[in-house]
């Protein structure tokens, strides 16, 4: 984001020897919650989720919040916000428990940036980022309203981990077809060259481009259809693996 962004919001969460550096902000493409960590033991780094996302982003972090509390290990799960995935997984090492939220897609061309929430005693650090965000999303909306006694209270649309799972979803950027924890993006764009179908696969760690001009979408449809009906050939080696939907 450019140096010319407004701050609207910002705070300073203290977590064992972590630092979390919140704040909302806003510029000539709109609002966003921007989390930074700093810490002893990692590297700086920070997720930034677009406004529209916020809201699902706080009700997903108020289930893993839920679950702790009733001594489970929630499942990893994926949010789809724009352009962007927020893969979020519970875990523990000898420090304790904590919620690892990883960003992909977006601006990160090789992989993401990611924040390690840890849980706390009795849960306190992520109750306390949880209140965070209630207030933060309260302010993006109407100052006077209650978050906290209007949380949604059924989960957002979230991506599943299973590669049986096929899920198509609108969004204001494009299509998102999401095929277990592969996620394809389709965003029709134009240059000085001409409209174009810009299609982006993102899995994992990984995010491929593919960009097809519109005078050979029907050719490229048509193609796609040839191939699917053909005998599909057996892979093997060491790549085989990572082609698999």
């Amino acid at each position: 984001m450019s140096g010319g962004d407004t701050e609207l919001f910002s705070t300073v969460l203290r977590a064992t020897t972590k630092s979390f550096y919140v704040d909302l902000k806003e510029n000539n493409r709109g609002r966003y919650l921007k989390v930074a960590e700093k810490g002893k033991y990692r590297a700086k780094s920070s997720v930034v989720v677009p406004a529209s996302g916020v809201p699902q982003f706080l009700t997903l972090m108020r289930f893993y919040l839920d679950e702790a509390e009733a001594g489970r290990i929630a499942q990893p799960q994926d949010l789809i916000v724009e352009s962007k995935i927020f893969s979020f997984n519970a875990g523990s090492n000898d420090r304790g428990q904590f919620l690892r939220v990883f960003e992909r897609g977006g601006g990160f061309p090789t992989g993401g940036s990611s924040l390690m929430i840890p849980n706390g005693l009795n849960n306190t650090y992520l109750r306390m980022f949880v209140e965070c965000l209630e207030k933060i999303a309260a302010q993006l909306g109407d100052e006077a309203y209650d978050f906290s006694q209007n949380m949604p209270s059924v989960m957002p649309i979230l991506a599943s981990s299973s590669p049986d799972v096929v899920n198509l979803e609108c969004k204001e950027t494009g299509p998102v077809l999401s095929v277990g924890s592969k996620h394809f993006f389709f965003e029709s764009r134009s240059n000085s060259r001409g409209p174009f179908m810009r299609i982006k696969e993102v899995s994992g760690g990984m995010k491929n481009l593919l960009v097809v001009p519109m005078n050979a979408i029907t050719q490229f449809q048509e193609a796609i259809n040839l191939a699917a009906a053909q005998q599909p050939q057996q892979e093997n080696g060491p790549g085989a693996a990572n082609t698999a939907a």
